[in-house]
C-alpha cells in the first residue's frame, strides 16, 4: 500500500470533494514528475510556461522559479510562537509583495498593486457543491478544480488557462502563455500557495 507523501490538500482545509456520490477527498499520489504536457487538458493543448515552487518541507517556505531558472518569487512564513498571528509574505522580484495573515477565524491576504485587502475564502470561494474555487480575473470568473493528479484553472466555456501539479519537494504551476500576458502570473502564484498550504481558508 503507497502512502500519499503531500497531504496538504485535504476536506479539511480546501474542501474539494470528487463525484461518484461519495465525499472522497483530492488527493495528489507522488512523487510525481515534473510534467510539460497533461494529458488531462483539451486537445490542441494551449501553450504552456511552467514555474516551479521548489521547497523542502511545504510551499509556505519556497523558491519559484520561471523559464530558464529564473527566480520570480520567494514565499516565507514566519510562525514563530510569540506572534499573535502567523504571516506568509510572497516576494516578487518585480519588487511588489503580498501578505497573508493567518488569523484563526478568517485568514486575510493582499499584494500591494495586484488585490486589495480581503479574507482568503472570498479571493477563493468555494462554490456551493465544494466542487470548485471560484477566483476573479480580469473581470471573469475562472475555476480552480480537481483533475486525477492535478489541479486545473478553466474559464466559463471550460478553456484550460492553468495547472498545478504537485510532488514530495516541489509543485509545478502551468500557465498559459496567453495568461501571462494579461498579468495572470500573480494571482495564480497566490492561489496556488493557498491551496496547496494545508491551512483553512475559509
Amino acid at each position: 500500500m503507497s502512502q500519499n507523501p503531500d497531504h496538504r490538500f485535504s476536506t479539511s482545509t480546501n474542501p474539494f470533494f470528487l463525484g461518484n456520490g461519495e465525499n472522497q477527498a483530492f488527493t495528489f499520489e507522488g512523487p510525481v514528475p515534473l510534467p510539460r504536457v497533461n494529458n488531462n487538458l483539451p486537445d490542441p493543448q494551449p501553450k504552456m510556461v511552467s514555474f516551479v515552487f521548489s521547497y523542502d518541507q511545504d510551499i509556505l517556505n519556497s523558491v519559484v522559479l520561471g523559464p530558464k531558472g529564473q527566480q520570480y518569487f520567494v514565499v516565507a512564513t514566519d510562525t514563530r510562537k510569540h506572534l499573535t498571528t502567523p504571516s506568509t509574505i510572497i516576494q516578487s522580484t518585480r519588487g511588489t509583495h503580498a501578505r497573508i495573515d493567518w488569523h484563526q477565524s478568517h485568514p486575510t491576504v493582499e499584494w500591494n498593486g495586484v488585490l486589495e485587502k480581503q479574507r482568503t475564502g472570498e479571493f477563493l470561494r468555494l462554490t456551493q457543491d465544494q466542487n470548485r474555487r471560484i477566483m476573479t480575473f480580469g473581470g471573469a470568473q475562472l475555476a480552480w478544480w480537481p483533475s486525477h493528479t492535478s489541479v486545473i484553472l478553466s474559464t466559463e466555456r471550460s478553456e484550460v488557462v492553468a495547472q498545478v501539479i504537485a510532488s514530495v519537494n516541489s509543485t509545478v504551476l502551468d500557465v498559459t502563455a496567453e495568461s501571462l500576458a494579461r498579468g495572470m502570473l500573480e494571482k495564480a502564484v497566490l492561489a496556488v500557495v493557498l491551496l496547496m498550504s494545508g491551512r483553512s481558508i475559509d
